[in-house]
């Protein structure tokens, strides 16, 4: 899925979900730089560090309103750009070490170094992170979530709850055979197909309703890797609507995938990709938004690659 420009009300609600991540994202520049204002105040002066605090946080909520899907990435730009700010004194010292006519041309020239490390640190540190996310042991920790939705739990249960033969978004499921499992069929918007690269990637899962009535459904998924996965909501009137909750029991997160899981409120952002279509709101959920990174952009920029012919529309 090519960028896309995303609207103000998405832009807000990117930021809202991805909220923990943002606050991942400045905590730890924000540490370094007053730690390194309170050790050198004469290199880092307390301001100059909030301006500098001010100028990483801009761009972490910057890069989430822009680039939802690419949390790695947004870890890696805050750590990376934290690194190049605290450098700067030090880059200013060595760039005394020119004669003083061409003093500023070096600092000069040295930030553009600096900068250009900057970019290559960040793609060596979401490398780094990919590595962590998905190594270990997959365990087995449960994950919960709750919605609020304007409508009947009758209405929430037909458009949330997984059934055999029904199409809901970008999930489409098929007959039930003899021993009561269906096929399922995901797209998932983020990957290409390894045959059709201009095709989205389909996933496909075998689920089980384990049990099911007017306020409880729970499913069983089995994915291709053999893998069990457990889903169980409740659907309960309150005032004004319908209190969706969700449990999920997947076989196989890692520690660092269930990390990944709650810092980008993903059962969250699921529940509201199927609930918008409920309440008439336009899609805004990231599960459907673009997976394009800052770093595939500046490549595309750096290094643009001439149109192949086979590949015209």
């Amino acid at each position: 899925m090519p960028f896309e420009w995303p609207t103000t009300e998405e832009m807000m609600y990117r930021i809202a979900r991805l909220r923990r991540v943002v606050a991942l994202a400045l905590m730890v520049p924000v540490i370094v730089l007053f730690s390194a204002a309170l050790i050198d105040p004469v290199s880092l002066p307390a301001d100059r560090a909030s301006l500098a605090a001010m100028a990483v946080a801009v761009l972490v909520v910057g890069h989430v309103a822009l680039f939802p899907n690419v949390t790695l990435e947004t870890i890696s730009l805050s750590l990376s750009i934290s690194f190049l700010v605290v450098s700067v004194p030090w880059i200013k010292a060595v760039a005394q070490w020119a004669p003083a006519e061409h003093a500023s041309s070096a600092f000069v020239i040295l930030i553009a170094f600096s900068v250009a490390l900057t970019g290559v640190l960040m793609a060596a540190l979401q490398i780094a992170l990919s590595v962590l996310v998905y190594a270990g042991p997959a365990l087995r920790l449960r994950l919960k979530t709750t919605l609020f939705v304007p409508c009947a739990p009758a209405v929430a249960f037909r458009q949330c709850a997984m059934q055999p033969q029904t199409r809901r978004g970008r999930v489409l499921t098929g007959a039930v055979d003899d021993n009561g499992f269906f096929e399922v069929a995901v797209v998932a918007t983020h990957h290409p197909d390894p045959d059709q690269p201009d095709q989205p990637l389909i996933v496909k899962v075998d689920a089980k309703v384990l049990e099911s009535t007017p306020e409880h459904h729970d499913v069983m998924m089995v994915l291709q890797d053999g893998s069990v996965t457990v889903t169980s909501q409740q659907f309960t009137a309150v005032d004004g609507g319908c209190l969706i909750a969700v449990s999920d029991m997947p076989g196989d997160f890692t520690l660092g995938m269930h990390a990944m899981f709650w810092l980008t409120d993903q059962q969250a952002d699921n529940l509201t990709e199927m609930t918008d279509v409920i309440i008439g709101q336009d899609a805004r959920a990231n599960g459907l938004a673009h997976a394009v990174s800052l770093l595939s952009v500046a490549g595309t920029l750096l290094s643009p690659q001439a149109p192949v012919a086979d590949r015209a529309k």
